[in-house]
């Protein structure tokens, strides 16, 4: 048995089966893995579904670090049970306060849609609609974008959220969470180049003129951060296997047909041709070129100095063999 068939459920499995009979008139759906791991595509195959809007990332639950989550930081403007702190709070974001609510990294993205989307006014009373929980909040978020898009199922790409899998889950018990998961020297490569052209946040800003020292930074950050990745990833694909998938980036860009009709089954919605017309996206070797890049699933051979390959294969040895990424 390969890797791949341990992680992923198949078509004779019972789980597969029961993913089936999902209702495709409604859920939820969360993407999370790391930075680099093809979450930004997974998003982009979904939403071509007639059934799925995946919105941007929105950091609600947490970050890389817990704190700069969006709800922590909203927790500042009191009990929300209050009307005015909802006023307050809502004037905070449409005045840019999400720009400015972190030295670390710049505004997610889904924030700023929000402030150019959705009227202040329309965004206030939605809000003072719901029961105003941090629940009820996260699924306003998700649901002005699905409802802008006119779909039923809704969801959010936030990759760091696989750290709170079990608040997802304990908040929407039916929802299916797809963890992309991503050779980490593919990841190392992918990550130091794009520091290379964009370095805004800290601490790549300031390490500009340092390259040595940005590619040792982002080294110890991909060791870190992947291996706590790989150990979520499979506790939570064995404790939820009905609403956990993994999904290697490199199956989806070698294989997609295959890879995105698995994946639709596990979700519960009719595969759709649409969904695999696509345009390489998030800065990689052949950004804007249509179609899957299947080139970006070993091109990392090519850029990555020997003994970074050693570094990776010595500390991250047992996950990578798991995962299949052991050659």
């Amino acid at each position: 048995m390969t890797t791949q068939e341990m992680i992923l459920p198949k078509e004779n499995d019972a789980s597969f089966e029961a993913t089936k009979q999902t209702d495709v008139s409604s859920g939820y759906i969360f993407i999370v893995g790391l930075s680099r791991s093809g979450t930004t595509l997974m998003r982009n195959v979904l939403n071509q579904s007639d059934w799925i809007a995946i919105s941007r990332e929105n950091r609600f639950l947490g970050h890389l670090i817990g704190a700069e989550g969006m709800r922590q930081k909203f927790r500042k403007f009191g009990d929300l049970s209050i009307d005015q702190n909802v006023h307050n709070l809502v004037d905070h974001l449409y005045s840019g306060g999400s720009e400015r609510s972190s030295w670390f990294r710049k505004a997610s993205s889904h924030w700023r849609w929000i402030t150019r989307r959705v009227d202040k006014q329309e965004f206030t009373q939605k809000l003072l609609e719901t029961d105003r929980s941090e629940r009820a909040f996260f699924i306003l978020l998700m649901q002005l974008f699905a409802d802008k898009k006119g779909k039923p199922i809704m969801g959010e790409k936030t990759p760091a959220h696989f750290r709170y899998v079990e608040t997802l889950l304990n908040w929407f018990p039916e929802a299916k969470i797809i963890h992309m998961m991503r050779d980490p020297r593919g990841i190392f490569v992918s990550e130091w180049r794009r520091r290379q052209k964009e370095a805004q946040s800290f601490p790549y800003r300031q390490l500009k003129q340092l390259p040595f020292l940005m590619k040792l930074v982002i080294l110890l950050q991909t060791t870190i951060t992947w291996r706590e990745g790989a150990r979520r990833c499979r506790e939570n694909q064995n404790k939820y296997p009905l609403n956990y998938y993994t999904q290697r980036f490199e199956g989806l860009v070698s294989d997609p047909e295959v890879q995105v009709k698995e994946l639709c089954a596990f979700i519960g919605v009719p595969f759709q041709p649409a969904m695999l017309e696509q345009t390489v996206v998030s800065m990689g070797f052949q950004e804007k070129q249509t179609g899957f890049d299947s080139g970006a699933a070993n091109r990392w051979k090519k850029h990555i100095t020997p003994w970074i390959d050693a570094w990776f294969r010595f500390w991250l040895r047992e996950d990578m063999e798991i995962f299949g990424y052991s050659k």
